[in-house]
């Protein structure tokens, strides 16, 4: 399961940025389901997709994808899985 909780090029969930968010998110929380929860929906509420809001912002490291507020799916993936492995969840990707 160490893979799934790593840093990397990414899921660069070892930013300031990244680990800020993830740590306000978890909040007092304990429970890793309500967490993730929290995570989902911030991704999904607050990150908006290139295509649907006529962005012409690439992102593809989490980091970028939480400063700029956006993303592809494929980039929006990376923050979630690095909001998930900041707060000790382990995180993988399939792409299709």
């Amino acid at each position: 399961m160490e893979q799934y909780l790593e840093s990397s090029t990414y899921i660069d969930w070892t930013h300031p940025k990244v680990q800020m968010v993830a740590a306000r998110l978890a909040g007092s929380e304990s429970s890793h389901e309500a967490i993730a929860k929290k995570c989902f929906e911030f991704v999904r509420d607050d990150i908006r997709h290139c295509s649907d809001a006529n962005d012409e912002v690439l992102t593809a490291k989490a980091s970028e994808v939480l400063a700029a507020s956006t993303g592809f799916c494929f980039a929006q993936s990376h923050l979630l899985a690095a909001l998930l492995r900041a707060n000790s969840i382990p995180a993988a990707l399939c792409y299709q």
